[in-house]
C-alpha cells in the first residue's frame, strides 16, 4: 500500500538530476511513496518507476523561462492533487506558498545558499548583484515561513533559513555506496589523477591543468567546458599534453573512471559560494576509495584531517598542486592507506543511505 502521493517539482534541472531523481525520488519510492516528478522534458514518461510530467521547453531566454515554467509547473501540480509537494528551484518559491495556502504539505529543497551564489552570477549585472541577493534573501525567508519544511545540503543555508522555518533538515549530497565502489585491488588502478565536474575558471580549471605540467602522470578530466574560449586556453597550457579529456560521462562511466585512478583532485577557487559548502566530489572520491588533493579550505581540510585521507594546497600555485599530486602518486602505500580510510569514512558517515533515512522520516512525520 502506498504511504502517500508525493510530487517533486523542478523547473530547471533535467529529469535525470542525480539528487532529485536517483537519490530523493527513488529513495521515497523504495519507502512506499507514490512519486511523481514534474520537470523539463520532451514528453510525459516513466523513469525507474517514477511518473514524469513534462514541462515543455518553449522559453526564448533565461528570463522567459523563469517567468513561464514555474506557472506551468504550478498548474500541473494543482491538477495532480498530491498529498505533499517538494520543489527544488528558487523561482518556484511564490508558487510553493500558493500550494501551502491550498492546504498542501510543501517542502523547499535549497540546493545551494542562493543569496551567496547570486553574488557570482555573470548574467546579473555586477552593480546589481548585492542588492538582488539581499532582496532574494528576504523573499526566501518570507516564503519558507509559510511552508512545512526546508531541506538543504548547505550548512550555511540551513543556519540562515531555520530562523524562519524551524523544521529545517540537512540532507547532504553524499554518494550512493552501491553506485561508486573501489576496485577489488589497488594494483588495478593506473598511476593517474582525475577531476570530474564542471570545467570552469571558478572551479580552478586553469590552475589544475597548469599544475599537470609539474606531474609525471596523466590527469583524467571529465565534464563540460564553461566556454569554447576556456577550452582553447586550456588546450594551449603546458600541462594539456598530459590531460586525457573524457568529455561528458554518465553516472556509470564516472564510477568506472574513479575506480581506475589513484588520486582525486578538487581545485575549486576559495570563493564564498564554495568555502561554506562541501563539494559533492569530495565524498564521491571517498566512496571510490581515493586519496584527495584539495584547495585549502578550512571545512574541507577539517574533514580530510579527521580521516587522514588527503592533503590541502593553497590556491593558485600550480607547482604546489602538482607537487602534492606527485607525492601521493610516488608513495603508493600511503596513497592506498588513505584511500582505504576514505572508503571507510564514506561507509560510516558520508553515504546517501544515512540521508535517505532522514528524508523518509521527515515525510512520514508530515504525512502522519
Amino acid at each position: 500500500m502506498s504511504a502517500g502521493r508525493v510530487c517533486h517539482i523542478t523547473t530547471v534541472h533535467p529529469v535525470g538530476d542525480h539528487r532529485i531523481l536517483h537519490k530523493e525520488c527513488l529513495s521515497l519510492r523504495g519507502a512506499g511513496y507514490d512519486v511523481t516528478l514534474i520537470a523539463p522534458h520532451e514528453g510525459d514518461t516513466v523513469v525507474h518507476g517514477v511518473q514524469v510530467i513534462a514541462l515543455p521547453d518553449t522559453a526564448r531566454n533565461r528570463l522567459d523561462r523563469m517567468a513561464r515554467r514555474p506557472h506551468a509547473a504550478y498548474r500541473a501540480a494543482v491538477a495532480l492533487d498530491a498529498d505533499l509537494y517538494h520543489f527544488h528551484d528558487p523561482e518556484f518559491l511564490p508558487y510553493g506558498v500558493r500550494l501551502a495556502r491550498r492546504g498542501k504539505r510543501v517542502i523547499y529543497d535549497a540546493h545551494e545558499d542562493v543569496p551567496v551564489q547570486m553574488r557570482y552570477k555573470e548574467w546579473i549585472p555586477a552593480p546589481s548583484r548585492a542588492g538582488a541577493a539581499r532582496a532574494f534573501a528576504r523573499l526566501e525567508a518570507e516564503c519558507v515561513a509559510r511552508m512545512d519544511a526546508v531541506v538543504t545540503p548547505s550548512v550555511v543555508a540551513l543556519d540562515r533559513l531555520r530562523r524562519r522555518q524551524p523544521r529545517t533538515l540537512l540532507v547532504a549530497n553524499y554518494p550512493r555506496l552501491e553506485e561508486i565502489r573501489p576496485p577489488a585491488r589497488w594494483s588495478d588502478r593506473e598511476r593517474a589523477a582525475c577531476y570530474v565536474g564542471g570545467i570552469t575558471r571558478v572551479r580552478g580549471a586553469s590552475w589544475l591543468v597548469d599544475a599537470t605540467a609539474h606531474v609525471d602522470a596523466e590527469l583524467h578530466l571529465a565534464g563540460p567546458f564553461e566556454s569554447p574560449a576556456l577550452q582553447r586556453e586550456l588546450e594551449g597550457s603546458a600541462g594539456w599534453p598530459r590531460v586525457r579529456y573524457a568529455g561528458h560521462l554518465e553516472r556509470g562511466e564516472i564510477a568506472a573512471l574513479l575506480a581506475r585512478v589513484k588520486v582525486g583532485v578538487i581545485p575549486l577557487q576559495p570563493i564564498a559560494n564554495y568555502v561554506d559548502a562541501y563539494p559533492v566530489k569530495l565524498f564521491e572520491y571517498f566512496a571510490a576509495g581515493l586519496p584527495v588533493v584539495a584547495t585549502d579550505v578550512p571545512r574541507w581540510r577539517a574533514v580530510l584531517e579527521a580521516h587522514d585521507c588527503g592533503v590541502c594546497v593553497p590556491y593558485g600555485r600550480p607547482e604546489l598542486l602538482g607537487a602534492a599530486i606527485t607525492r601521493l602518486l610516488d608513495d603508493d602505500d600511503a596513497a592506498r592507506a588513505m584511500g582505504e580510510r576514505a572508503r571507510q569514512a564514506a561507509e560510516e558517515r558520508y553515504s546517501w543511505e544515512t540521508q535517505a533515512a532522514a528524508l523518509v522520516a521527515l515525510y512520514d512525520e508530515l504525512l502522519a
